[in-house]
């Protein structure tokens, strides 16, 4: 696994670090996005300022994005291949359930926003955030 780790690193062009390297195992092995506290939490006693500068190379050079919830709150998620260094392609909404609290991405979905004739905006990020109950819960 720590192969593909480095690999994946050094594709995006990040020295691999042995806390880069961390964080990204904790983003490919956890069932969910997640959060820096919940980062920190897993790689305790891990420095909370290392862990968020990581995050945002890994942003930076196009191996995660950002999900903002409610609240402000900011969840990080790895990006698809399609990203690249500043421009995410992440144009799927993200599911938030009521329940467990899970914050998922949600590629099986698909929008699309068609700007009228006289639309005079520039838009430089557009989110989609749905909430309800996801499928594990509704199994539940």
């Amino acid at each position: 696994m720590y192969l593909s780790i480095i690999k994946t690193l050094e594709k995006h062009l990040i020295k691999p670090t042995p806390m880069r390297m961390l964080v990204l195992e904790q983003l490919l092995v956890q069932d969910r996005n997640l959060s820096l506290a919940e980062i920190e939490e897993f790689l305790y006693p891990a420095d909370r300022i290392t862990i968020y500068r990581t995050l945002q190379t890994f942003v930076k050079k196009g191996l995660a994005h950002i999900i903002e919830t409610a609240g402000n709150k900011q969840i990080y998620a790895l990006c698809s291949s399609e990203c690249v260094p500043g421009i995410h392609h992440d144009r799927h909404p993200h599911f938030h359930c009521l329940k467990c609290g899970k914050v998922t991405c949600t590629p099986d979905f698909d929008y699309s926003i068609h700007p009228t004739s006289d639309a005079v905006y520039t838009i430089k990020k557009v989110e989609v955030n749905m909430q309800g109950i996801c499928p594990d819960c509704n199994r539940a």
